[in-house]
């Protein structure tokens, strides 16, 4: 029989003996372990049978690897466990253990396997595991070179900068000792706070300098500390706030008192173009601003820097703005710009103005004449009514100067009636008169304004109006002259428009209507207008429809010319007197309609839809003078070809 298999059957039942004459079967079981050049893969056999773990041999575990074991103490199960950890790791061996099995491979492959304890109770502290160490207040970095002597060979010690911890592979008990002397280096150190006033420099070129200069302490270089130590900028007074120990800030402090010195140029000019915003309002904006500042006063009873003078001059050419500023006041001024130079939004606005007008009148009137019309000794008499048609006058004046004819208006029904006799001659002219008139006039005026900004337009006439003449001098001599006065009569729209949050528009509104009128005032030269007029500040939504406001009016008038006495004759009196009586009703309408525009995209579409529109209009004139089959022919052009010739008009001919 072999040898071997000898040893490893005699080593089984040594160990069966020793456990049964060393424990009578309590609450725990015992053995006592002497082994002398046994077989290493007979061990974990045995080892097995113990602990009753399945373990899975690395097959690069070879036979003539011999293990020896000296005890004469009893040990439990788990103890049996710690001593077989102890005599793989004398061997180079590791137990890894897994799902429902523990692996046995060499230990330099151990630290790159995956491991599941929970298969044991109480964890060995001989077993090989990997464990992450927090580390709070010291550098874990730092910590890496000094602990690295510590762990096996085939361990393995790093650094995670980010999370300031430790990953450790190695034994448990080994593992434990690392993170008691991992906690004794990882107090806390004696961190205070302390303000450094400065004199000369800016707060915000001290820490860039002082982060370039210390940046292992400050956090800033490629191994990135924990930030223990920090450096933050006041820059409302100007002050350095130090975090740390005093070490540190004794070597900031004098670093600092090296750095504030005097500059040989005070103040910074920078040159910031503007995007949207007016360069000469703004400025006038910052200086209002920066004159309200007051300077604050320094330990040595001088202004501190950051609030010294501040120059602002505008670049209308440029639409930039020149600044001449502390550091710190010039940082201030960018950010308020920043906010300010922001393209505004649009508004257009779109009006309807709506006059519907209807007149009424009626007239009758009898004028009589009597004696010679022969134009030798001139009539007797007559009548002459001047609210009724023609008067007698104009007749008479009319056949005296030998006309065949006499424009009679077509609205007007004439009756004459006389007779002719060498005596004499008699006459009688009966008229009668009535009349309608309806008018519906629809204006629609557009204008397109930015946020905030008055827009007008005017649509109309310049009208000269006399204010003056004069036809001989103060000396008598002659020299006549004529003042004039030019004024805009037609249809005028001026709107401000104020967008609130949302799409809210607030609407200051000027609009007012003029026209001149048909009739003017007995004895005046002058012209006489018609005006109509709204000012008012209205709110409305964004496309909201809204009526500003109407204006109805009804005028009646009567008039009578008659012979007294006669006149009033009744019955027989009609024939001595002449009636007039007219009615008139206006009815003036205002709708308004803001559209917000708040980018380009929304601008665009606005200006096609308009665009459309003008081609709809050319289309219908097209298909009118050319038919409908040229129309359907046409192409329309894209909007910004409409600038680049005269295609978009040549698409229409005009006839003579």
């Amino acid at each position: 029989m072999d040898i071997k298999r000898v040893k490893a059957i005699w080593l089984g039942m040594l160990l069966v003996l020793l456990g049964a004459a060393n424990s009578a079967w309590s609450d725990e079981q015992t053995w006592k372990v002497n082994l002398k050049d046994a077989d290493i893969r007979a061990f974990i056999s045995q080892i097995a049978d113990i602990t009753g773990y399945s373990f899975v041999v690395d097959p690069r575990i070879r036979s003539n690897n011999k293990v020896t074991v000296i005890s004469n103490a009893p040990m439990s199960r788990e103890e049996i466990y710690e001593m077989f950890l102890s005599v793989l790791s004398v061997h180079g061996y590791a137990a890894v253990p897994s799902e429902g099995f523990i692996k046995i491979i060499q230990q330099n492959s151990a630290k790159q396997s995956a491991q599941n304890t929970s298969i044991f109770r109480t964890i060995p502290k001989e077993q090989l595991v990997t464990r992450v160490i927090q580390v709070k207040n010291a550098n874990a970095l730092e910590l890496v070179p000094i602990l690295r002597p510590m762990v096996a060979k085939y361990g393995h010690l790093a650094g995670v900068a980010a999370a300031n911890a430790l990953i450790i592979s190695d034994h448990i008990n080994n593992i434990e000792r690392i993170q008691r002397i991992v906690g004794e280096l990882d107090s806390p150190a004696n961190y205070e706070l302390e303000v450094v006033q400065l004199e000369e420099a800016w707060v915000g070129d001290m820490v860039k300098l002082l982060e370039e200069l210390a940046p292992t302490e400050l956090g800033k270089g490629p191994a990135k500390s924990t930030k223990k130590f920090s450096v933050v900028a006041d820059e409302r007074s100007n002050r350095l706030i130090l975090k740390g120990d005093e070490n540190f800030r004794g070597k900031m402090r004098e670093l600092i008192a090296k750095l504030d010195q005097p500059a040989a140029v005070t103040g910074t000019t920078k040159v910031i173009n503007l995007r949207h915003a007016d360069a000469e309002k703004l400025a006038e904006l910052l200086k209002g601003l920066m004159g309200e500042i007051v300077p604050a006063a320094g330990d040595k009873g001088k202004a501190a820097p950051g609030s010294g003078k501040v120059s602002i001059f505008p670049d209308e050419g440029l639409n930039a703005l020149v600044v001449r500023a502390e550091p710190s006041m010039m940082k201030e001024i960018e950010q308020v710009i920043e906010q300010l130079d922001i393209r505004r939004a649009q508004v257009l606005i779109e009006a309807a103005i709506v006059e519907i007008s209807d007149s009424l009148s009626r007239q009758l009137g009898v004028q009589l004449v009597a004696g010679d019309i022969s134009g030798e000794s001139g009539p007797v008499g007559f009548t002459n009514f001047n609210n009724v048609g023609l008067s007698a006058a104009s007749v008479l004046q009319a056949i005296a100067a030998g006309s065949t004819s006499v424009n009679i208006a077509a609205d007007i029904a004439a009756i004459g009636i006389g007779e002719q006799k060498t005596s004499g001659a008699w006459g009688a002219l009966i008229q009668a008169l009535a009349g309608s008139g309806q008018a519906n006039l629809l204006s629609t005026p557009s204008i397109i304004t930015m946020d905030n900004q008055q827009s007008e337009i005017v649509v109309g006439q310049n009208v000269p109006f006399r204010t003056g003449q004069t036809a001989t001098g103060t000396d008598g001599t002659t020299n006549p002259f004529t003042t004039i006065e030019r004024q805009d009569v037609g249809l005028t729209l001026r709107v401000t428009p104020s967008i609130s949050d949302g799409d809210l528009v607030r609407l200051e509104i000027e609009q007012e209507s003029s026209t001149i009128s048909n009739s003017a005032v007995a004895g005046a030269a002058d012209l006489v207008t018609n005006k109509r007029q709204i000012k008012t500040s209205v709110l409305a939504d964004n496309s909201e429809t809204i009526v500003l406001g109407g204006l109805m009016s009804e005028n009646a008038i009567t008039t009578e010319s008659k012979v007294p006495l006669l006149g009033d004759i009744p019955l027989l009196g009609a024939l001595f007197r002449s009636t007039s009586s007219s009615k008139e009703k206006q009815n003036l309408l205002v709708f308004l309609r803001p559209t917000i525009m708040r980018n380009k995209e929304e601008a665009r579409a606005i200006s096609d839809s308009k665009y459309q529109g003008l081609w709809e209009l050319n289309l219908s004139i097209k298909e009118e003078l050319e038919g409908k089959e040229a129309a359907k022919k046409a192409v329309r052009p894209e909007l910004d070809e409409f600038f680049q010739g005269n295609e978009f008009i040549n698409k229409t001919p005009v006839e003579d």
